[in-house]
């Protein structure tokens, strides 16, 4: 069944009314603010609602060879290895946050799945949160990360795969260079606490006011994240990568296979950093879910296609892959944001 898309106007309008009003939106949503409990909500709130009971087909009209449009249109372009794009299943609201009233949003896995760290507002500002479980147990309660969160904006967390390492966004004072940029902290192990995050400063710019989004290749020795010049201008795709995990980060280098004249940001690599999903405006008004794909780290990535299996929820954002592709975790910055899952 075909769901109805939320109106992009609607959305705007709202965050028109909150902004006028003072209130502090994060720039990659459309409304992330949660609704009061018992209070009617926006046409977004219903669309929630609905996939709240149950998985959702996220199937398209395909040509008669079983195809998308987008797959038949990835062939060819990138060289040998490089991943023929499958669509993904039903999409399903998360299980871990099944009574969790606040947005959701920015989800980072470690390898194993035992931990899922994402952002969440219930105090007003964004903060780092975390929910565990043990093997295939149900999740826990989320909590908090305090060492990782401060009175500032924290968001689009990224845990390695080992889950001894994480980066994350922040605008908070300490930094040597003020303004939105990444951070990052290590624990000696998965049980221990995080250590005090520190500003990664090899990769603010002097042509780049801020970076966001970072998406860490398993083996930790690349990196592709989202910045932009000034305030005015949209946000692009950068890769940066060292020698060794003990090597500060290399330049940036635009990935300009993959940019727009619109914001592109919320990379997700996986396959060994030879595959990519991306959120982008490209199409206009929200953000939709765009992959890209390469043979090797000697290769360009291919043009980026949309992954229109996601369009069924709208302003998709923020996702995070298993290496091998199978699963895909991302959020819907609808009103407020949730977190969903995906399989193939």
């Amino acid at each position: 069944m075909h769901m109805p898309r939320v109106c992009p106007s609607l959305l705007a309008g709202c965050l028109a009314a909150l902004t006028a009003n003072g209130c502090s939106v994060d720039q990659r949503s459309l409304g992330t603010l949660a609704s009061p409990q018992g209070e009617a909500g926006t046409a977004a709130d219903v669309l929630v609602e609905v996939l709240a009971d149950g998985p959702v087909d996220g199937s398209v009209d395909r040509p008669a060879d079983g195809l998308t449009d987008s797959q038949d249109a990835l062939e060819g372009e990138a060289g040998p290895g490089a991943e023929t794009w499958v669509p993904f299943g039903p999409l399903s609201p998360h299980p871990a946050f099944t009574n969790l009233g606040a947005s959701q949003a920015d989800p980072t896995l470690t390898a194993d799945e035992l931990e899922l760290y994402f952002s969440s507002n219930p105090n007003g500002d964004y903060d780092i949160w975390l929910v565990k479980r043990t093997g295939t147990a149900s999740w826990g309660t989320p909590a908090k990360v305090d060492e990782l969160s401060s009175t500032s904006l924290d968001e689009t967390p990224e845990v390695s795969a080992d889950g001894l390492t994480i980066y994350l966004a922040s605008d908070r004072p300490g930094g040597k260079f003020a303004g939105e940029h990444l951070w990052v902290s290590h624990r000696a192990t998965r049980t221990a606490g995080w250590d005090p995050p520190t500003q990664v400063t090899e990769l603010v710019g002097v042509d780049r006011s801020a970076e966001i989004s970072p998406s860490l290749q398993k083996d930790q020795l690349m990196m592709v994240f989202a910045s932009q010049q000034t305030a005015a201008d949209p946000w692009d795709l950068y890769m940066t990568t060292r020698q060794s995990t003990a090597d500060p980060w290399g330049p940036p280098t635009a990935l300009t296979t993959l940019n727009s004249p619109q914001n592109d940001w919320d990379p997700a690599v996986y396959r060994g950093g030879n595959s990519i999903v991306f959120a982008s405006r490209r199409l206009g008004g929200l953000n939709s879910l765009f992959h890209a794909t390469r043979g090797s780290a000697a290769e360009s990535f291919s043009a980026p296609q949309e992954a229109t299996e996601f369009d069924i929820l709208g302003n998709a954002g923020d996702p995070w892959l298993s290496d091998d592709g199978k699963h895909i975790v991302f959020d819907s910055r609808q009103s407020p944001s949730r977190i969903y899952e995906a399989f193939r």
